[in-house]
């Protein structure tokens, strides 16, 4: 075992090997907790303790009894929610993370933390400090990962019944918004509506209308219905309304080949580009700059999301100003 003690006394930081020393150190901080005892593990954690009652499961009953609130946060899968099924009842607050690798626990004057988390298999290594800033930093590190985390009966409900979970991320880093957008269009099964921003270069350069258009071909070739709102000046208009006529004018070219977008002049300014697909995903891109020769340059927050009310909305905003577009049309046609 190796220690080293805090420069104030009573302090104490050590890294612990071996089952007897790593479990004892544990039941310790169990015993220790009065008011708090914050935890999470990977997905083999709930086994641990349901599996070995003696050394955790009733030391949870025990701090839960004397006042103590229990947060727990693991991964649940379909291969652990019965151990998740019996740890919700003996804990105060349960939640559900992807991805979590190893643990740790902290309470209102302890931390522990392991690496490694094996599926029944009591622990063998741990790191302990009651120290003031390492239990600090514990502490903020598991309000970090909880307020990423949803609650364990929605994730139970998704397993048990399939349903499936909604979300609304934010994202601030354009490549990741650039990207999304690739996956989004790529992935258009059935139909495809945008509503660009008002702005002289939406996705800033040239290039990279480009490539935007390529994929809004892709999308057409595989018979996905393209809708198109945006202003009588934006590039994109042009770039494929010349699409159409090269297409038309190949002689070889089958009429029921020619890719059709359809495009129609936008009725009214806006500052969000929204993409909705499939009716099950949308994704909001805030125009910051129309002056930017960059899409990196040129874009704010951008917001995605397969919530059923927040995508629907966003439709019915587009399909509002899909039928005022044509409305505008028969009038100046009439005039």
């Amino acid at each position: 075992m190796k220690a080293r003690d805090g420069s104030e006394e009573g302090e104490k930081t050590e890294l612990l090997y071996g089952v007897e020393n790593a479990v004892s150190r544990g039941i310790q901080f169990m015993q220790n907790a009065k008011k708090q005892m914050d935890l999470f593990g990977d997905k083999n954690g709930p086994s641990i303790i349901i599996q070995f009652p003696d050394i955790y499961k009733n030391n949870y009953i025990a701090a839960k009894k004397r006042g103590a609130k229990i947060r727990f946060i693991t991964e649940i899968t379909e291969d652990n929610i019965h151990y998740c099924k019996e740890l919700i009842n003996m804990v105060t607050e349960f939640r559900h993370l992807d991805g979590l690798i190893g643990g740790i626990a902290v309470s209102e004057s302890e931390y522990m933390t392991t690496t490694t988390l094996r599926k029944k298999e009591r622990l063998t290594q741990v790191f302990y400090s009651n120290a003031e800033e390492v239990v600090k930093q514990g502490q903020y590190t598991f309000n970090t990962f909880r307020n990423m985390a949803i609650p364990a009966k929605q994730r139970i409900k998704e397993i048990e019944k399939g349903v499936k979970r909604e979300f609304i991320d934010t994202i601030r880093e354009p490549s990741e918004v650039w990207s999304l957008v690739h996956g989004l269009i790529g992935s258009a099964t059935e139909e495809l509506v945008i509503l660009f921003s008002t702005a002289a270069n939406t996705f800033g350069i040239r290039q990279e209308y480009k490539e935007f258009l390529n994929l809004l071909s892709k999308a057409a070739e595989r018979n996905v219905l393209v809708r198109i709102l945006a202003d009588s000046n934006d590039p994109i208009k042009s770039m494929i309304e010349n699409l159409k006529k090269e297409q038309e004018e190949e002689e070889e070219q089958i009429k029921d080949q020619i890719i059709d977008i359809e495009l129609r002049n936008k009725p009214r300014e806006t500052k969000l580009t929204i993409i909705v697909v499939d009716n099950s995903y949308s994704l909001t891109i805030e125009m910051k700059d129309s002056t930017a020769t960059t899409f990196d340059e040129a874009i704010g927050l951008a917001t995605y999301s397969n919530s059923e009310s927040t995508v629907s909305s966003y439709l019915s905003i587009f399909e509002t100003l899909w039928v005022q577009s044509e409305l505008y049309g028969q009038k100046r046609r009439m005039e």
